[in-house]
């Protein structure tokens, strides 16, 4: 049998889809506020919204009469006939917000206009007014929204933490200052201030207060007007790149919107100027005439529908090519060396009894150590006979002869008495070796990271890892977003073997690191932002393969790559072991072997 719902179970169906999470009442406030016409948005979060979202403006205010009527679904002062949908140019034009509040939450508020001697504070709870009662209040609007989902417990229940569901926040709260450079914005988490920012100048000052120097300092402006769609705002470097969405942002008509078509737009040409998987930063402003976008189809307005969308995708694309020439970003920038190598998945701890194992022997440790100098410790294995440059040979059981290793997986070095003298280091970073089947020619750079991936890869498989305290403590100054992931993780962040602790203001100090990771600024800020992409994710299954990389991409970076014959000697004998005990699809990524009739044919 079809029944009708009651009201208040239909209200709560309808909040869902505008209220989400508490970043859904930050936003909706937060655009109600600038449609008032404030010049000041202050805004107070208690338990990152569970407990309390206050928001308070010295905008236009309410009469007693719409301050009640505002709790009314559909209640909206910008849309009067169905013609004002296809020029819509303000926030709050549906009339769902406040009234979807109410329904999930305890709402007071305070709101007095210029004109009148006093205000009105209404008290709101089940779609349904509590109360009303003139009170002194300034001008403007002061919503406070209580104990957000108290009668929807299993939405509450599937809030995530408290530091996940402040980055959601931080996001809304980011995407309408960043559109509204006028204005002045101030965003509190349980009393600490999180952003204070005055009116800006511009909007790269607007930036700079709020992403930071650093990521000012690193756009180019992007500027086209034609008669479809002007184009205005700043694009950044691409050496500035990170995996890490978070500062990519698109206004049309000063309205925030997601947009994945053209986001490729932008990420198009960059495509030779950033490594896979890493994401430029931009901050791009379109203006249209109002009839040709429709800002109405998603519930919580963050879509949009052009009606000329692949024409724009191609002027879009355009500008940013033109700003990225002007920047000069292109030419003699060496992005070779930020590579990340795609190592292949490793089924078993490494000494284990699975294929390629070596017959049950096992290995021990590269023992890499990083640090400016590249020093090596030779690889010790536990079975015997090691190599013959890493002292002594041995007999097999059954016929007397001698082998060793290589004769068993693969190549090996030749036979020399002088450590080091058998190798030979070139000027474009690559190692020399003659093995049993030819010439080993050996990346440097792919071999130290491939080293040291094995090793972290160990540390992970077997849930142990050795940490190198740091003699001076190195202070990390992080982005925001990735700044609350760290300390949202930093019980596992200390499991691969770091010791971090917060610093406030967006830093972390770091008091040791793993054993072979450089305590540099620079490679500790890569591995976070790196380490936050898995851990934002909620890897699993590849989280082991992940973290090795992420460390060994890092650490390798800060290595010396200029290399004495004894130290390229260790690399070539460490990378050929990996390549004996590991197979070829490890090889391929570091090392090639040129076979001796090959040799013989072009000599």
């Amino acid at each position: 049998m079809i029944k009708v719902l009651p009201s208040n179970i239909a209200n709560l169906i309808a909040a869902g889809e505008v209220v989400g999470r508490p970043a859904s009442v930050v936003k909706e406030l937060m655009e109600n506020s600038i449609d008032a016409g404030s010049a000041t948005v202050s805004v107070s979060i208690l338990d990152a919204g569970r407990t309390l979202i206050q928001v308070i403006d010295d905008g236009c205010g309410m009469s007693p009469e719409d301050a009640a009527l505002c709790f009314e679904r559909h209640a909206t002062s910008k849309i009067a006939k169905a013609e004002d949908l296809e020029k819509i140019l303000t926030y709050g034009f549906r009339g769902e917000a406040l009234a979807s509040i109410a329904a999930v939450a305890q709402v007071t508020l305070k709101t007095r206009r210029e004109e009148d001697v006093t205000g009105v504070q209404i008290e709101a709870a089940d779609s349904r007014i509590l109360s009303s009662k003139p009170v002194a209040a300034p001008r403007g609007c002061n919503i406070a929204v209580a104990n957000l989902f108290y009668n929807v417990p299993a939405r509450r229940k599937f809030l995530k933490s408290d530091a996940a569901e402040m980055r959601h926040i931080e996001q809304e709260f980011l995407r309408v200052a960043l559109s509204h450079c006028d204005k002045a914005f101030c965003l509190k988490h349980n009393g600490k201030d999180i952003y204070n920012i005055r009116p800006a100048a511009g909007l790269k000052q607007r930036i700079n207060d709020l992403c930071g120097r650093e990521m000012a300092e690193a756009l180019v402006d992007i500027k086209n007007d034609t008669d479809i769609i002007k184009i205005s705002g700043f694009i950044g470097s691409p050496l500035e790149a990170r995996k890490t969405p978070g500062n990519q942002f698109f206004f049309i008509n000063g309205r925030y919107f997601r947009s994945p078509f053209l986001h490729k737009a932008v990420c198009k040409p960059y495509d030779n100027l950033v490594r896979e998987g890493y994401i430029p930063s931009y901050f791009i402003f379109l203006e249209c005439d109002p009839t040709e976008v429709d800002v109405n189809i998603h519930p919580q307005k963050t879509e949009v529908k052009f009606t000329e969308e692949h024409i724009i995708f191609e002027i879009l694309t355009a500008s940013v090519k033109e700003a990225l020439g002007r920047g000069a970003f292109g030419p003699g920038i060496d992005f070779e060396s930020g590579e990340v190598l795609d190592f292949p998945v490793m089924g078993t701890p490494v000494g284990g009894d699975g294929p390629g194992s070596g017959g049950g022997g096992s290995y021990q440790g590269s023992g890499y150590s990083g640090g400016s100098g590249g020093y090596m410790r030779p690889p010790r294995m536990d079975y015997s006979p090691l190599f013959p440059q890493l002292g002594g040979e041995g007999e097999d059981a059954g016929d007397g002869r001698s082998t060793t290793p290589s004769d068993l997986y693969g190549p090996r070095l030749a036979d020399d008495e002088n450590p080091g003298s058998s190798v030979l280091v070139t000027s474009n970073g690559l190692i020399l070796a003659p093995v049993r089947e030819g010439l080993a020619v050996i990346n440097i750079k792919k071999a130290q990271e491939a080293i040291l991936y094995h090793k972290y890869f160990q540390f992970l498989s077997q849930e142990r890892f050795i940490s190198q305290r740091s003699l001076y403590p190195q202070q990390v100054a992080l982005r925001r977003d990735i700044y609350s992931i760290v300390l949202e993780n930093i019980d596992r962040i200390s499991q691969l073997g770091f010791d971090i602790r917060d610093f406030g203001d967006n830093t972390i100090i770091v008091y040791a690191v793993p054993d072979g990771f450089p305590a540099d600024e620079d490679a500790l800020k890569e591995v976070m932002d790196n380490l936050a992409v898995s851990l934002d994710k909620e890897l699993t299954g590849d989280s082991v393969q992940s973290y090795a990389a992420t460390l060994a991409a890092a650490a390798a970076k800060k290595l010396n790559h200029n290399l004495n014959a004894l130290q390229a000697q260790m690399i070539a004998n460490e990378t050929l072991i990996l390549r004996a005990t590991h197979g070829t699809d490890l090889a391929t990524r570091c090392i090639a072997i040129i076979s001796n009739e090959e040799l013989e044919k072009r000599i």
